[in-house]
């Protein structure tokens, strides 16, 4: 099997960028050849490729590690990059004209010395819950399999990625908002899961003192809520067209004109999720405050404050990555489009599960493996109407592997991937405009259970756009009995707070399936 951090390095540094990067580069410039920075440049390229050079087929899936000093300085290169090349597309500012000039990434090294931080406070994460696991490699593995989606099939997925109807943004621009969203993504966790170790601590001093007190707190006031607020205004709005007559300083030309509007419902959600300290809204506020490039955002939302064209396409550039990585912890909000940064970066960082221990099993040999097989997005499946628009519909399928040869190692396994398939539901719940919803998501997972007999458990999820969704848990066996063992009463032990159904029965009685449901539902 090869290493599944290799085969990603292989496939974005062999295939994808010198097959992908050169057409970008033209669909940015036309014919002229133009030097600029940005994520996937011939210098990331080169430091991908010493990774990629040092690693091997037969190395196991914690041998990146090794390799944490190199990652960090990609992450910093990498956002600086992302930086630069938003801004080279800026056409508000000078380089697109002006040769002589190239941008600058002011406070990308105030984020990168926050990140330090973040790094020697993991290790103490570590001991903050048995289930906390690496937040540093996982965030660099994220964005590697974003960018295997992305760019895979001549980057088919990247081309039909939109920010906003009627908003262009140009390939290479993508790239950097994906790179910016998937490397900081998961800063705000260490904050988020402090004030469980602040609580754990009080909670260990009772032990020799009877009222413990611990002065310390993550509480906002003050200019800080002030600062706050006006982050989760900004991606909490949208731009909305006006008359041209809309005034403004000796406006004379024929150009849309806009004005950004609080949208209520997103505000509230993300005012809840701040309130719940989520660290999807701490990492987008964290970014914000510390870079250059969020601080000169232009953004007001009094009427008389018109944006241009050019103010607006930037405005919801900015806003797509704030709004993306504060969406990934916030379950309130739904998504109907599968054509999105939100809804790749949920299902990536859920599916980058391989090499990442918790701290419950860092002392214990478990006769287990995982395998990620593949995330596989298809495209132009069907079609649905929406009054007398058709939507286009696509599809997402994800596949992994599990093996055991313990029973509780099994048990355990398949109710965390009940819990997961709540999480999607939840994200992917019917609601307002829900016949605009584009996609069909699936997860598959087989598991192997190695006991007197092999048996096999192949656990599905299908979310539909036009039926309710369904897990299902198929078990099979080249013999009768050992099915025995895990047959309905076996599955109801497991889901005990859940309604267990027999849907299917072979008739050679060596395949069963089962559908589970929340009773709520």
């Amino acid at each position: 099997m090869t290493n599944r951090d290799l085969q990603l390095l292989k496939e974005i540094v062999d295939t994808f960028i010198p097959r992908c990067v050169p057409e970008y580069v033209t669909e940015a410039f036309g014919e002229t050849t133009r030097e600029i920075e940005h994520p996937l440049d011939d210098e990331v390229k080169g430091k991908l490729d010493s990774i990629k050079n040092a690693m091997r087929d037969e190395d196991d899936d914690y041998r990146i590690f090794y390799f944490a000093d190199e990652i960090k300085d990609i992450w910093k290169l990498i956002i600086q990059k992302s930086i630069k090349c938003l801004r080279y597309f800026d056409s508000r500012e000078p380089y697109l004209e002006n040769q002589s000039k190239h941008p600058v990434a002011y406070g990308v090294d105030e984020l990168s010395n926050y990140f330090d931080k973040y790094i020697k406070f993991e290790s103490m994460l570590y001991g903050g819950g048995k289930y906390y696991r690496d937040h540093v490699i996982h965030v660099f593995r994220v964005w590697l399999l974003g960018l295997e989606c992305l760019l895979d099939d001549d980057g088919n997925y990247l081309k039909r990625i939109i920010i906003q109807r009627g908003v262009q943004v140009n390939s290479l621009e993508k790239i950097s908002i994906w790179s910016m969203i998937a490397l900081t993504h998961d800063l705000g966790y260490p904050l988020e899961k402090a004030q469980g170790i602040i609580d754990q601590t009080k909670d260990m001093m009772k032990s020799f003192i009877s009222n413990p007190s611990v002065s310390m707190d993550l509480s906002f006031n003050g200019i800080q809520n002030n600062m706050n607020d006006f982050v989760v205004r900004f991606i909490s709005s949208k731009m909305h067209e006006v008359d041209n007559k809309c005034p403004k300083e000796e406006s004379s030309d024929n150009e849309k004109k806009y004005v950004a509007r609080l949208q209520p419902k997103y505000y509230f959600k993300f005012q809840k999720s701040l309130e719940g300290y989520n660290h999807g809204i701490l990492s987008a506020i964290i970014i914000y405050k510390l870079l250059r490039y969020f601080l000169e955002s232009d953004f007001n939302i009094n009427e008389d404050y018109p944006f241009d064209e050019e103010e607006s396409r930037q405005f919801y550039i900015r806003r797509e990555i704030l709004r993306t990585i504060a969406s990934h912890t916030c379950h309130d909000i739904y998504h109907l489009d599968m054509l999105s940064f939100a809804f790749l970066l949920i299902v990536v960082d859920d599916a980058q599960e391989w090499g990442r221990k918790r701290i419950s099993e860092l002392y214990v040999n478990k006769d287990s493996t995982y395998e990620f097989i593949s995330i596989v997005p298809t495209f132009d499946i069907g079609e649905s109407d929406h009054g007398k628009e058709k939507i286009k519909i696509h599809s997402l399928e994800v596949k992994e592997k599990f093996s055991f040869k313990n029973q509780s190692d099994l048990r355990g396994t398949l109710l965390s991937l009940y819990k997961q398939c709540k999480g999607y539901k939840e994200i992917f719940r019917d609601g307002q405009d829900t016949t605009r919803r584009n996609f069909t998501f699936e997860k598959h997972c087989e598991i192997v259970y190695e006991g007197a007999k092999t048996i096999k458990f192949c656990v599905d999820l299908i979310i539909s756009n036009e039926d309710r969704p369904r897990f299902t848990i198929t078990t099979s066996c080249d013999t009768k009995k050992p099915l025995e063992s895990f047959g309905l009463s076996f599955f109801k032990k497991v889901y005990d707070k859940f309604d267990v159904q027999e849907t299917e029965k072979k008739p050679s009685g060596k395949e069963f399936t089962y559908e589970i449901t929340d009773k709520s539902e």
